[in-house]
């Protein structure tokens, strides 16, 4: 990658395109609202808001401002690649960076105190990016996934009263949007946003994404990972207070606390680190017999933690916009690495936790989200087409014209079809913003475009992006449901998805594959939450051993938690 500032555009004749695209812009920002109802007021720990309430930014030009509503209007989830092109939101940005932010006089680059500071956890091409002096296209993107996870957070944390409870609510919300790929080599090369709205990734992709909620939220978390690479061998630490809050991306779940009451049916209260330390056996209670692919409380006292985010996170220009935002753009997009104004910075924030309990821990600015995002523009080869095929059902539905129709020399109707409408993938970031309600109906309806007249001459692609539009609809279907406590309904749901065999169930070795695994999870766990405790211990413990090997401490753990309940309830 070519890290090379973008040309300024002289701000004295500015280009009548960009005018136009301006006003334009400014016309249908009044038409828009943007998402976030949260108090980002400061966390411990988790940076400093200075934009909402910064009196320099409301004393701006109000045309400044309208080169940055338009452009971040422009970069909703729900807009770009959709209705709105990052082309154009880039170039509203670049010249409000010219115009009203300062760049030119005043570059938003490191001081030679930061710079010292930083060296000794960024590589140079970290450093070099952090130094930008104008926004790129990975910014944008940027952007709109901060948009989209603070979208999802504020859905996910309703009505939780403190910040353990409201971490625990997002860490759910993603591992239920975000299934698990077992193998990690399956896993295919995604941004943060195609994670989400494909919903699925690796083990490591979903602790990203949790991550990055978090940050919405002015929290800190970061992973820890194995010094030697073992799959299983990650958790997220939540740094809350004084403590640190455990947990597994892998099993999709918090490591019990010992204050976890005994007959809930999920885990609500997660362990913390210090609480694995001075009581080991938690990590081997839920792990049970394969607590040896997994962390012991041993190996996770020197763990390496990794600092996990895109270089543009730490970046100055990323303050100054996030600075420059207007009251009604609530979501975060700066996080200071080093000491600033009185916060202690992300680094200083580990390192102090716990009274320094994390010392002898290898602490790294992890280059993962770089590389990730690197990884997922160079796709080529089986992997590029792969990956077109699990974006295809996104593009759903194509709608043709029944009025054009001709019939041809075979007796079938051919008719003019129109362009994609991507109804499906407005339905997906509907459902991830948190509307389940709506995204649920929208589903119903996808499923049935699925069927065309047997008459119809009907393209392949066309009818593959509408079978597989119907199959993920089912899914996601399913999904909101669970999401939103119908357990009884989403059972169902996921009953039907598995009797319709709408993925291939099992490998050669008999183990569950794609959505199936996810689908056979939940729907034991949704059949507990509706007292059906025996299909549901029955299903965990039959299946066991046709689960990949990542998951089977999860059917383990649950089967026999929910055996302790169910007898319990019997003696009351």
């Amino acid at each position: 990658m070519i890290l090379t500032s973008l040309l300024r555009q002289d701000s004295g004749k500015r280009p009548s395109v960009l005018a136009g695209v301006s006003l334009f812009c400014l016309l249908l920002s009044c038409l828009i609202s943007l998402p976030g109802c949260k108090d980002n007021t400061k966390k411990k720990g988790g940076g400093t808001k200075t934009g909402a309430a910064n009196p320099a930014a409301e004393q701006e030009d109000p045309e400044c401002h309208s080169y940055i509503d338009n452009a971040i209007n422009m970069m909703q989830p729900e807009r770009m690649g959709i209705s709105s092109t990052l082309t154009g939101a880039l170039s509203l940005l670049n010249e409000w960076a010219g115009m009203c932010g300062k760049f030119d006089s005043e570059p938003p680059t490191l001081k030679d105190s930061q710079r010292t500071f930083l060296k000794k956890y960024l590589s140079e091409e970290q450093l070099a990016k952090l130094e930008l002096t104008r926004f790129t296209e990975i910014d944008g993107k940027f952007i709109r996934d901060s948009q989209l996870f603070n979208g999802m957070v504020t859905a996910a944390i309703e009505g939780k009263k403190n910040d353990r409870d409201r971490a625990t609510a997002a860490f759910y919300y993603c591992m239920n949007n975000i299934d698990l790929v077992p193998d990690a080599k399956n896993a295919l090369p995604l941004g943060p946003y195609e994670i989400c709205v494909i919903g699925s990734g690796s083990a490591k992709q979903r602790a990203w994404v949790f991550i990055d909620l978090m940050r919405q939220l002015r929290i800190d978390a970061v992973l820890f990972e194995a010094a030697k690479p073992a799959p299983y061998k990650l958790l997220v630490g939540v740094l809350l207070e004084d403590k640190i809050y455990l947990y597994d991306p892998v099993l999709g779940m918090p490591v019990p606390s010992p204050d976890q009451p005994a007959d809930t049916i999920q885990i609500q209260i997660p362990a913390t680190f210090a609480e694995v330390q001075k009581d080991p056996a938690l990590l081997k209670n839920l792990y049970g017999k394969y607590a040896e692919s997994r962390f012991s409380a041993e190996e996770l006292k020197t763990a390496q933690v990794e600092i996990i985010g895109r270089s543009c996170e730490w970046a100055s220009r990323m303050r100054r916009l996030e600075d420059s935002l207007s009251r009604k753009q609530t979501f975060v997009l700066y996080r200071n690495l080093d000491p600033l104004e009185g916060d202690p910075g992300f680094i200083g924030h580990v390192q102090s936790i716990g009274k320094g309990i994390l010392k002898e821990n290898p602490l790294v600015v992890s280059e993962y989200a770089d590389q990730e995002i690197d990884k997922s523009e160079a796709v080529t080869g089986e992997e590029a087409k792969k990956l077109a095929l699990v974006k295809l059902p996104f593009r759903a539905p194509v709608p043709y014209d029944v009025k054009g129709r001709k019939e041809n020399a075979q007796g079938f109707f051919e008719v003019p079809w129109g362009s994609p409408t991507k109804k499906l993938l407005k339905t997906r970031i509907t459902q991830l913003m948190g509307n389940q309600s709506a995204a649920i109906k929208s589903y119903v309806s996808t499923r049935l475009e699925e069927r065309f007249p047997v008459d119809l001459v009907v393209p392949p692609d066309i009818r593959q992006m509408h079978v597989l539009a119907a199959q993920n609809a089912a899914y996601f279907m399913a999904i909101g449901q669970f999401i939103q406590g119908e357990y009884a309904s989403a059972a169902r749901s996921f009953d039907t998805f598995l009797r319709h065999r709408f993925y291939i169930h099992r490998d050669g070795q008999g183990k569950w594959l794609g959505r199936s695994l996810s689908v056979m999870f939940h729907m034991a766990i949704a059949d507990a939450e509706s007292d059906k405790l025996n299909s549901a211990i029955f299903s965990l413990s039959e299946n066991e051993k046709h689960s990949p090997e990542a998951m089977q401490p999860a059917f383990a753990y649950f089967s026999e938690r929910w055996k302790t309940i169910r007898d319990n309830n019997k003696k009351k």
